[in-house]
């Protein structure tokens, strides 16, 4: 599972930078080159990250097998939701087009993610039934996210680069933790092969 874990934090930090980043910034060719406007996908990232952060202060990291004082079910439930309806937003480009890459990255990143919420709910000694349920709920946040930015929001311009700006850095903030955990990502040259093949196949499957 660990292995998947490092795959699937550098996959998604490769459809950061190669799918999502690029849009992000078409807001530069929307207003020109007014060095002001340009700046707001930018600060938008910085905001993903901090956004990020907050949802890792709420399920206290307990979704990366981390079990730390004050992790409580409820919290890991919220954060994680709320991670998962804020990823799936620029899955479905402006144009109607959906973008693969993000979607595989968010498959494979969330592997190891529900193993671990399983585990952790049987733990606490909830039925098959409940676990079964909560796992639906969190599986389908991510296209209710999806759902949201195309039928409600209907971003155009500056906000649709917000969003995606904000996404990138909610997902910039996981992989890097992920990739750069060195309690248990100490180097190895598998690991660093298995970060260079998730590099090569994010790029493959967006162009």
């Amino acid at each position: 599972m660990h292995r998947i874990t490092v795959f699937g934090g550098a996959f998604l930090l490769a459809v950061c930078f190669v799918g999502l980043l690029p849009e992000a910034v078409c807001i530069q060719e929307l207003h020109g080159s007014e060095a002001s406007v340009s700046l707001w996908p930018f600060l938008a990232v910085l905001v993903g990250f901090l956004v990020q952060q907050v949802l890792d202060g709420i399920s206290a990291h307990a979704e990366h097998g981390h079990t730390e004082e004050g992790f409580t079910l409820t919290g890991l439930m919220i954060g994680l939701s709320l991670h998962a309806l804020l990823e799936g937003m620029p899955i479905v480009g402006v144009d109607g087009t959906v973008n693969w890459g993000l979607v595989i990255g968010i498959v494979i990143h969330n592997i190891p993610v529900a193993l671990i919420l399983v585990g952790l709910m049987t733990a606490r000694g909830m039925g098959m039934g409940k676990v079964l349920l909560l796992l639906t709920l969190f599986a389908l946040m991510t296209p209710i996210g999806s759902l949201l930015e195309v039928l409600v929001l209907q971003p155009e311009g500056l906000w649709r680069c917000v969003i995606v700006g904000v996404v990138v850095g909610v997902l910039l903030h996981v992989s890097s933790s992920i990739l750069f955990d060195h309690k248990r990502n100490h180097f190895s040259w598998l690991n660093l092969g298995i970060i260079v093949l998730a590099f090569a196949l994010a790029m493959l499957t967006i162009h």
